[in-house]
Protein backbone atom coordinates (compact mmCIF):
# COMPACT_ATOMS: atom_id res chain seq x y z
CA UNK A 1 0.00 0.00 0.00
CA UNK A 2 1.13 3.52 -0.99
CA UNK A 3 2.31 5.14 1.98
CA UNK A 4 0.42 8.49 2.90
CA UNK A 5 1.84 9.54 6.08
CA UNK A 6 4.99 9.75 6.20
CA UNK A 7 7.17 7.95 8.74
CA UNK A 8 4.64 8.85 11.97
CA UNK A 9 2.07 6.27 10.72
CA UNK A 10 3.31 3.83 13.62
CA UNK A 11 4.29 6.71 16.16
CA UNK A 12 2.02 8.76 18.47
CA UNK A 13 0.37 11.44 16.25
CA UNK A 14 -1.15 14.77 17.13
CA UNK A 15 -5.25 15.38 17.25
CA UNK A 16 -4.96 17.31 14.53
CA UNK A 17 -2.88 14.81 12.13
CA UNK A 18 -5.22 12.04 13.00
CA UNK A 19 -8.26 13.81 12.31
CA UNK A 20 -6.79 14.58 8.89
CA UNK A 21 -6.08 10.63 8.26
CA UNK A 22 -9.59 10.17 9.31
CA UNK A 23 -10.94 12.53 7.23
CA UNK A 24 -8.74 11.96 4.06
CA UNK A 25 -9.58 7.69 4.49
CA UNK A 26 -13.54 9.19 4.37
CA UNK A 27 -12.71 11.02 1.21
CA UNK A 28 -10.87 8.04 0.12
CA UNK A 29 -14.81 5.77 0.62
CA UNK A 30 -13.86 4.32 4.42
CA UNK A 31 -16.53 5.26 7.46
CA UNK A 32 -15.54 7.30 10.55
CA UNK A 33 -16.32 4.33 12.26
CA UNK A 34 -13.82 2.59 10.56
CA UNK A 35 -11.48 5.53 10.36
CA UNK A 36 -11.30 6.19 14.01
CA UNK A 37 -10.63 3.59 16.48
CA UNK A 38 -7.31 2.73 15.12
CA UNK A 39 -6.21 6.55 15.28
CA UNK A 40 -7.93 6.65 18.66
CA UNK A 41 -5.26 4.62 20.05
CA UNK A 42 -2.47 6.87 18.55
CA UNK A 43 -3.05 9.60 20.60
CA UNK A 44 -3.26 10.94 24.03
CA UNK A 45 -6.57 9.87 26.24
CA UNK A 46 -7.51 13.57 26.51
CA UNK A 47 -7.34 14.66 23.41
CA UNK A 48 -9.81 11.84 22.31
CA UNK A 49 -12.47 14.17 22.23
CA UNK A 50 -11.02 16.83 20.39
CA UNK A 51 -9.97 14.10 17.85
CA UNK A 52 -13.93 13.04 17.21
CA UNK A 53 -15.08 16.92 17.22
CA UNK A 54 -12.76 17.73 14.22
CA UNK A 55 -13.46 14.65 12.63
CA UNK A 56 -17.01 14.59 13.02
CA UNK A 57 -17.25 18.14 12.17
CA UNK A 58 -15.02 18.82 9.34
CA UNK A 59 -16.82 15.85 7.80
CA UNK A 60 -20.12 17.39 8.89
CA UNK A 61 -19.41 21.35 7.41
CA UNK A 62 -17.13 18.82 4.11
CA UNK A 63 -20.02 21.02 1.49
CA UNK A 64 -19.08 24.39 2.92
CA UNK A 65 -15.60 24.27 4.04
CA UNK A 66 -14.17 22.42 0.99
CA UNK A 67 -15.93 25.07 -1.35
CA UNK A 68 -13.60 27.90 1.26
CA UNK A 69 -10.88 25.97 0.17
CA UNK A 70 -11.70 25.53 -3.53
CA UNK A 71 -11.48 29.39 -3.22
CA UNK A 72 -8.28 30.48 -1.34
CA UNK A 73 -5.97 27.64 -3.64
CA UNK A 74 -4.37 28.97 -6.43
CA UNK A 75 -4.07 25.55 -7.87
CA UNK A 76 -5.57 22.29 -6.45
CA UNK A 77 -3.90 19.56 -4.90
CA UNK A 78 -2.56 16.60 -6.85
CA UNK A 79 -4.01 12.84 -6.25
CA UNK A 80 -0.45 12.18 -4.27
CA UNK A 81 -1.19 15.53 -2.10
CA UNK A 82 -5.03 14.82 -1.10
CA UNK A 83 -4.22 14.45 2.44
CA UNK A 84 -2.61 17.94 2.57
CA UNK A 85 -6.42 19.21 1.55
CA UNK A 86 -7.83 17.22 4.16
CA UNK A 87 -5.45 19.60 6.48
CA UNK A 88 -6.65 22.33 4.86
CA UNK A 89 -10.48 21.31 5.88
CA UNK A 90 -9.39 20.56 9.58
CA UNK A 91 -7.79 23.85 9.83
CA UNK A 92 -10.73 26.16 8.55
CA UNK A 93 -13.01 23.88 10.41
CA UNK A 94 -11.46 25.17 13.54
CA UNK A 95 -11.94 28.78 12.58
CA UNK A 96 -15.04 28.77 10.68
CA UNK A 97 -16.81 26.81 12.80
CA UNK A 98 -14.97 26.35 16.11
CA UNK A 99 -14.27 29.43 16.28
CA UNK A 100 -10.54 29.27 17.41
CA UNK A 101 -7.87 31.84 17.69
CA UNK A 102 -6.21 31.96 14.48
CA UNK A 103 -2.87 32.40 15.93
CA UNK A 104 -2.93 29.18 17.80
CA UNK A 105 -5.20 26.91 15.29
CA UNK A 106 -3.12 28.51 12.17
CA UNK A 107 0.25 27.83 13.67
CA UNK A 108 -0.79 24.17 15.04
CA UNK A 109 -2.17 23.34 12.01
CA UNK A 110 0.69 24.22 9.28
CA UNK A 111 2.86 22.63 12.32
CA UNK A 112 1.00 19.10 10.91
CA UNK A 113 2.73 19.25 7.86
CA UNK A 114 6.33 18.15 9.28
CA UNK A 115 4.19 14.88 10.75
CA UNK A 116 2.97 14.25 7.50
CA UNK A 117 6.29 14.27 6.34
CA UNK A 118 5.48 16.84 3.82
CA UNK A 119 7.14 20.22 4.91
CA UNK A 120 6.85 21.35 1.92
CA UNK A 121 3.14 21.94 2.41
CA UNK A 122 3.51 24.37 5.10
CA UNK A 123 3.65 28.00 3.06
CA UNK A 124 0.46 26.65 1.07
CA UNK A 125 -1.21 25.76 4.84
CA UNK A 126 0.20 29.09 6.39
CA UNK A 127 -1.08 31.38 3.35
CA UNK A 128 -4.73 29.97 2.78
CA UNK A 129 -5.75 29.94 6.81
CA UNK A 130 -4.38 33.41 7.24
CA UNK A 131 -5.84 34.48 4.01
CA UNK A 132 -9.26 32.90 5.11
CA UNK A 133 -8.54 35.06 8.82
CA UNK A 134 -8.04 38.54 6.95
CA UNK A 135 -11.23 38.16 4.28
CA UNK A 136 -13.53 35.59 5.95
CA UNK A 137 -16.52 37.98 5.57
CA UNK A 138 -16.21 38.51 1.69
CA UNK A 139 -15.05 34.98 0.97
CA UNK A 140 -17.82 33.51 2.79
CA UNK A 141 -20.72 35.60 2.13
CA UNK A 142 -21.93 34.39 -1.29
CA UNK A 143 -21.87 30.69 0.23
CA UNK A 144 -24.86 31.34 2.04
CA UNK A 145 -27.19 32.28 -0.90
CA UNK A 146 -26.29 28.84 -2.54
CA UNK A 147 -28.43 25.85 -0.46
CA UNK A 148 -25.80 23.25 -0.64
CA UNK A 149 -22.78 25.44 0.86
CA UNK A 150 -25.29 27.07 2.98
CA UNK A 151 -26.14 23.79 4.68
CA UNK A 152 -23.42 21.80 4.15
CA UNK A 153 -25.22 19.12 2.35
CA UNK A 154 -24.40 17.15 -1.10
CA UNK A 155 -26.79 18.68 -4.15
CA UNK A 156 -28.59 15.26 -5.29
CA UNK A 157 -29.33 15.01 -1.51
CA UNK A 158 -30.63 18.34 -1.22
CA UNK A 159 -33.12 17.87 -4.37
CA UNK A 160 -34.44 14.55 -3.55
CA UNK A 161 -35.30 16.35 -0.18
CA UNK A 162 -36.58 19.49 -1.87
CA UNK A 163 -38.77 17.50 -3.79
CA UNK A 164 -40.16 14.79 -1.26
CA UNK A 165 -40.60 17.03 1.70
CA UNK A 166 -40.67 20.67 0.85
CA UNK A 167 -42.17 21.62 4.20
CA UNK A 168 -39.16 19.99 6.07
CA UNK A 169 -36.28 19.74 4.36
CA UNK A 170 -34.82 22.88 5.68
CA UNK A 171 -34.92 21.57 9.42
CA UNK A 172 -34.10 18.67 8.38
CA UNK A 173 -31.25 19.81 7.34
CA UNK A 174 -30.53 22.27 10.07
CA UNK A 175 -31.04 19.01 12.63
CA UNK A 176 -28.18 16.98 10.43
CA UNK A 177 -25.98 19.29 11.61
CA UNK A 178 -26.19 19.64 15.24
CA UNK A 179 -24.71 17.06 17.82
CA UNK A 180 -27.18 14.54 18.62
CA UNK A 181 -28.37 13.67 21.93
CA UNK A 182 -28.13 10.88 24.13
CA UNK A 183 -30.78 8.79 24.05
CA UNK A 184 -30.99 5.82 26.87
CA UNK A 185 -33.68 2.68 27.22
CA UNK A 186 -34.38 1.95 30.64
CA UNK A 187 -34.65 -2.31 30.80
CA UNK A 188 -38.52 -2.52 32.14
CA UNK A 189 -37.34 -5.94 33.30
CA UNK A 190 -35.42 -3.83 35.96
CA UNK A 191 -37.51 -1.14 37.31
CA UNK A 192 -39.41 1.88 35.79
CA UNK A 193 -38.05 5.22 34.48
CA UNK A 194 -39.47 7.37 36.50
CA UNK A 195 -37.00 5.11 39.33
CA UNK A 196 -33.94 5.47 36.85
CA UNK A 197 -34.75 9.13 36.35
CA UNK A 198 -34.41 9.40 40.48
CA UNK A 199 -31.16 7.59 40.42
CA UNK A 200 -29.72 9.70 37.37
CA UNK A 201 -30.29 12.42 39.86
CA UNK A 202 -28.76 11.37 42.83
CA UNK A 203 -25.45 10.38 41.12
CA UNK A 204 -25.94 14.33 39.42
CA UNK A 205 -26.76 13.53 35.94
CA UNK A 206 -29.19 15.88 34.53
CA UNK A 207 -32.02 13.68 32.45
CA UNK A 208 -35.43 14.02 30.91
CA UNK A 209 -37.78 11.44 30.22
CA UNK A 210 -38.49 11.19 26.29
CA UNK A 211 -41.76 12.02 24.81
CA UNK A 212 -43.30 9.48 22.45
CA UNK A 213 -41.24 5.90 23.83
CA UNK A 214 -42.22 5.24 27.28
CA UNK A 215 -38.67 3.58 28.55
CA UNK A 216 -36.58 6.72 27.05
CA UNK A 217 -34.47 9.38 29.02
CA UNK A 218 -32.05 12.44 27.50
CA UNK A 219 -29.15 13.34 28.75
CA UNK A 220 -28.15 16.42 28.46
CA UNK A 221 -24.47 16.11 28.15
CA UNK A 222 -23.10 12.69 26.91
CA UNK A 223 -21.27 10.43 28.99
CA UNK A 224 -19.27 7.29 29.23
CA UNK A 225 -22.17 5.11 29.31
CA UNK A 226 -20.37 2.63 30.92
CA UNK A 227 -20.38 4.96 34.23
CA UNK A 228 -24.25 5.58 34.28
CA UNK A 229 -25.97 3.73 37.27
CA UNK A 230 -26.29 0.20 36.65
CA UNK A 231 -25.23 -0.16 33.21
CA UNK A 232 -22.56 -2.82 33.68
CA UNK A 233 -26.11 -4.49 35.64
CA UNK A 234 -28.13 -4.28 32.61
CA UNK A 235 -30.43 -1.35 33.74
CA UNK A 236 -29.93 0.67 30.65
CA UNK A 237 -28.87 0.75 27.29
CA UNK A 238 -28.11 3.59 24.65
CA UNK A 239 -31.09 3.46 21.69
CA UNK A 240 -32.33 6.44 20.27
CA UNK A 241 -36.11 6.96 21.10
CA UNK A 242 -37.34 6.35 17.52
CA UNK A 243 -35.54 3.27 17.12
CA UNK A 244 -37.28 2.17 20.52
CA UNK A 245 -40.89 2.48 19.22
CA UNK A 246 -39.71 -0.30 16.29
CA UNK A 247 -40.29 -3.23 19.72
CA UNK A 248 -44.13 -0.91 20.71
CA UNK A 249 -45.04 -1.09 17.00
CA UNK A 250 -44.16 -5.06 16.76
CA UNK A 251 -45.77 -5.62 20.63
CA UNK A 252 -44.32 -9.07 20.59
CA UNK A 253 -46.23 -11.46 22.71
CA UNK A 254 -45.38 -14.01 25.08
CA UNK A 255 -44.21 -17.58 23.73
CA UNK A 256 -44.13 -15.88 19.85
CA UNK A 257 -41.09 -16.49 17.31
CA UNK A 258 -39.47 -13.40 16.34
CA UNK A 259 -37.11 -12.75 13.68
CA UNK A 260 -34.95 -10.09 13.72
CA UNK A 261 -33.47 -9.42 10.45
CA UNK A 262 -30.21 -7.52 10.05
CA UNK A 263 -30.29 -7.69 13.91
CA UNK A 264 -26.56 -6.43 14.73
CA UNK A 265 -25.50 -4.14 16.86
CA UNK A 266 -28.64 -5.62 18.45
CA UNK A 267 -30.29 -3.02 20.34
CA UNK A 268 -33.92 -3.76 18.73
CA UNK A 269 -32.99 -7.88 19.32
CA UNK A 270 -32.84 -6.47 22.72
CA UNK A 271 -35.50 -4.32 23.18
CA UNK A 272 -38.29 -7.21 22.00
CA UNK A 273 -36.75 -9.56 24.59
CA UNK A 274 -37.27 -6.94 27.49
CA UNK A 275 -40.64 -6.31 26.19
CA UNK A 276 -42.29 -9.99 26.26
CA UNK A 277 -40.90 -13.72 26.93
CA UNK A 278 -40.57 -14.73 23.16
CA UNK A 279 -38.10 -16.30 21.30
CA UNK A 280 -35.82 -13.83 19.21
CA UNK A 281 -33.60 -14.94 16.33
CA UNK A 282 -30.87 -12.12 15.37
CA UNK A 283 -29.60 -12.56 11.90
CA UNK A 284 -27.27 -10.22 10.54
CA UNK A 285 -25.03 -10.92 7.60
CA UNK A 286 -21.61 -10.03 9.36
CA UNK A 287 -19.93 -11.84 11.98
CA UNK A 288 -18.10 -8.67 13.40
CA UNK A 289 -21.24 -6.78 14.04
CA UNK A 290 -23.08 -9.74 15.96
CA UNK A 291 -20.41 -9.87 18.29
CA UNK A 292 -21.98 -6.96 19.49
CA UNK A 293 -25.50 -8.27 19.60
CA UNK A 294 -23.93 -10.66 22.01
CA UNK A 295 -22.40 -8.80 24.00
CA UNK A 296 -25.29 -6.46 24.59
CA UNK A 297 -27.22 -10.04 25.42
CA UNK A 298 -25.26 -11.27 27.80
CA UNK A 299 -24.89 -7.94 29.39
CA UNK A 300 -28.78 -7.37 29.29
CA UNK A 301 -28.76 -11.43 30.74
CA UNK A 302 -31.29 -11.95 27.88
CA UNK A 303 -31.12 -15.56 25.33
CA UNK A 304 -31.64 -15.27 21.57
CA UNK A 305 -30.39 -16.94 18.78
CA UNK A 306 -28.13 -15.58 17.05
CA UNK A 307 -27.22 -16.38 13.12
CA UNK A 308 -24.30 -15.03 10.62
CA UNK A 309 -26.02 -15.44 7.07
CA UNK A 310 -27.98 -13.82 4.13
CA UNK A 311 -31.24 -13.56 5.21
CA UNK A 312 -32.14 -14.31 1.22
CA UNK A 313 -29.97 -17.18 1.35
CA UNK A 314 -33.10 -19.30 3.57
CA UNK A 315 -31.91 -22.83 2.53
CA UNK A 316 -28.41 -21.67 4.41
CA UNK A 317 -30.23 -20.89 7.89
CA UNK A 318 -34.09 -21.42 7.72
CA UNK A 319 -35.35 -24.78 9.41
CA UNK A 320 -38.95 -23.59 7.18
CA UNK A 321 -41.19 -22.96 10.66
CA UNK A 322 -42.25 -19.28 9.68
CA UNK A 323 -42.61 -16.49 12.41
CA UNK A 324 -45.27 -14.97 14.12
CA UNK A 325 -43.44 -11.77 13.18
CA UNK A 326 -40.65 -10.21 11.60
CA UNK A 327 -38.95 -6.68 12.50
CA UNK A 328 -36.93 -5.98 9.08
CA UNK A 329 -34.77 -3.11 9.87
CA UNK A 330 -33.29 -2.64 6.48
CA UNK A 331 -30.04 -1.45 5.10
CA UNK A 332 -30.80 1.75 3.85
CA UNK A 333 -28.94 5.40 3.10
CA UNK A 334 -29.21 6.49 7.19
CA UNK A 335 -29.87 10.09 5.69
CA UNK A 336 -32.08 9.97 8.93
CA UNK A 337 -28.80 9.76 11.14
CA UNK A 338 -26.62 12.00 9.44
CA UNK A 339 -25.92 13.82 12.44
CA UNK A 340 -25.03 10.96 14.24
CA UNK A 341 -22.54 10.01 10.99
CA UNK A 342 -21.85 12.86 9.08
CA UNK A 343 -19.50 11.22 6.97
CA UNK A 344 -22.61 9.82 4.75
CA UNK A 345 -22.83 13.26 3.30
CA UNK A 346 -19.25 12.53 1.51
CA UNK A 347 -19.86 8.34 1.45
CA UNK A 348 -23.47 8.12 -0.02
CA UNK A 349 -24.02 8.75 -3.89
CA UNK A 350 -27.09 9.57 -5.55
CA UNK A 351 -26.84 5.80 -7.11
CA UNK A 352 -26.92 4.17 -4.06
CA UNK A 353 -30.09 5.03 -3.69
CA UNK A 354 -31.77 2.84 -6.28
CA UNK A 355 -29.49 -0.05 -5.07
CA UNK A 356 -30.11 -0.46 -1.56
CA UNK A 357 -33.95 -0.19 -2.64
CA UNK A 358 -33.35 -3.00 -4.48
CA UNK A 359 -31.75 -5.03 -1.77
CA UNK A 360 -34.71 -3.66 0.38
CA UNK A 361 -37.28 -5.24 -2.18
CA UNK A 362 -35.52 -8.50 -2.35
CA UNK A 363 -35.37 -8.43 1.93
CA UNK A 364 -39.29 -7.58 2.22
CA UNK A 365 -40.25 -10.72 -0.22
CA UNK A 366 -37.77 -12.95 1.96
CA UNK A 367 -39.27 -11.78 4.95
CA UNK A 368 -42.87 -12.01 3.91
CA UNK A 369 -42.25 -15.69 2.72
CA UNK A 370 -41.04 -16.57 6.03
CA UNK A 371 -43.91 -15.39 8.21
CA UNK A 372 -46.81 -16.77 9.23
CA UNK A 373 -50.58 -16.29 7.99
CA UNK A 374 -51.72 -13.50 10.44
CA UNK A 375 -48.04 -12.44 11.05
CA UNK A 376 -46.91 -8.88 11.41
CA UNK A 377 -43.93 -7.64 9.18
CA UNK A 378 -42.59 -4.36 10.55
CA UNK A 379 -40.20 -2.54 7.93
CA UNK A 380 -37.98 -0.04 9.28
CA UNK A 381 -35.55 2.24 7.87
CA UNK A 382 -33.52 5.17 9.44
CA UNK A 383 -34.06 7.16 6.42
CA UNK A 384 -36.01 9.86 5.31
CA UNK A 385 -36.35 9.45 1.57
CA UNK A 386 -39.55 8.22 0.49
CA UNK A 387 -37.36 6.00 -2.67
CA UNK A 388 -36.68 3.53 0.37
CA UNK A 389 -39.92 4.12 2.44
CA UNK A 390 -43.18 5.13 1.30
CA UNK A 391 -42.63 4.51 -2.27
CA UNK A 392 -41.15 1.28 -1.30
CA UNK A 393 -44.18 0.14 0.69
CA UNK A 394 -46.80 1.45 -1.49
CA UNK A 395 -44.94 -1.22 -4.27
CA UNK A 396 -44.46 -3.82 -1.98
CA UNK A 397 -48.51 -3.94 -1.29
CA UNK A 398 -49.27 -3.24 -4.87
CA UNK A 399 -47.33 -6.10 -6.12
CA UNK A 400 -48.78 -8.86 -3.45
CA UNK A 401 -52.37 -7.36 -4.19
CA UNK A 402 -51.90 -7.84 -7.81
CA UNK A 403 -50.65 -11.33 -6.61
CA UNK A 404 -53.85 -12.04 -5.00
CA UNK A 405 -52.44 -11.75 -1.52
CA UNK A 406 -54.17 -10.93 1.40
CA UNK A 407 -52.14 -8.04 3.09
CA UNK A 408 -53.49 -5.34 5.73
CA UNK A 409 -52.03 -2.29 6.81
CA UNK A 410 -52.73 -1.33 10.29
CA UNK A 411 -52.66 2.57 10.95
CA UNK A 412 -49.69 2.89 13.19
CA UNK A 413 -51.51 5.48 14.64
CA UNK A 414 -53.65 3.18 16.23
CA UNK A 415 -50.77 0.45 16.89
CA UNK A 416 -49.45 3.35 19.29
CA UNK A 417 -52.31 4.54 20.63
CA UNK A 418 -50.98 4.17 23.95
CA UNK A 419 -48.84 7.05 23.54
CA UNK A 420 -49.36 10.50 22.96
CA UNK A 421 -48.41 12.88 20.32
CA UNK A 422 -46.97 10.48 17.74
CA UNK A 423 -44.01 11.77 15.83
CA UNK A 424 -43.74 12.64 11.96
CA UNK A 425 -45.89 12.47 9.18
CA UNK A 426 -48.55 10.16 8.33
CA UNK A 427 -47.63 8.68 4.51
CA UNK A 428 -50.03 6.32 2.55
CA UNK A 429 -47.74 3.35 3.61
CA UNK A 430 -46.34 3.97 7.32
CA UNK A 431 -44.94 7.03 9.15
CA UNK A 432 -42.13 9.18 8.14
CA UNK A 433 -40.21 10.17 11.28
CA UNK A 434 -37.94 13.36 11.35
CA UNK A 435 -34.44 14.49 13.85
CA UNK A 436 -35.71 16.86 16.10
CA UNK A 437 -33.89 19.17 18.31
CA UNK A 438 -32.90 17.55 21.29
CA UNK A 439 -34.85 14.39 20.90
CA UNK A 440 -35.15 11.46 18.10
CA UNK A 441 -33.30 10.70 14.97
CA UNK A 442 -35.18 10.62 11.26
CA UNK A 443 -37.08 6.97 10.93
CA UNK A 444 -39.36 5.13 8.94
CA UNK A 445 -42.10 2.21 9.62
CA UNK A 446 -44.69 0.52 8.03
CA UNK A 447 -46.29 -2.42 9.63
CA UNK A 448 -47.92 -5.23 7.28
CA UNK A 449 -49.89 -8.25 8.02
CA UNK A 450 -49.83 -11.41 6.59
CA UNK A 451 -53.94 -12.01 5.59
Amino acid sequence: MKQLYGNARHSQISARYAATQALHQVIQGQSLNQALPALETRINEEDRGFLRDLALGSCRYYQRLNAIAKMLLKTAFGEEDQDVHALLIIGLYQLEVQGKAPHAAVHATVEVCEEMGKAYAKSVINACLRRYGREYQTLTAPLNDNPVTASSHPKWLMKLMQKAWPEQWTEVFEQNNQRPPLCLRVNQRHGSRDDYLKRLQSAGIEAWPGVHAPYAIYLAQSCDVTQLPGFDDGDVSVQDEAAQLASLILAPQPGETILDACAAPGGKTCALLEAADCQVTALDLEASRLERVEENLERLGLSAGVVCADMAATDEWWEGEPFDAILLDAPCSATGVIRRHPDIKLLRRRDDIEQLANVQQTLLNTAWDLLKPGGRLLYATCSVLPQENNDQIERFIAAKLEAGQDISQPPLKNVLSALDNLPGVACNAGQQLFPQENGHDGFFYALLVKG
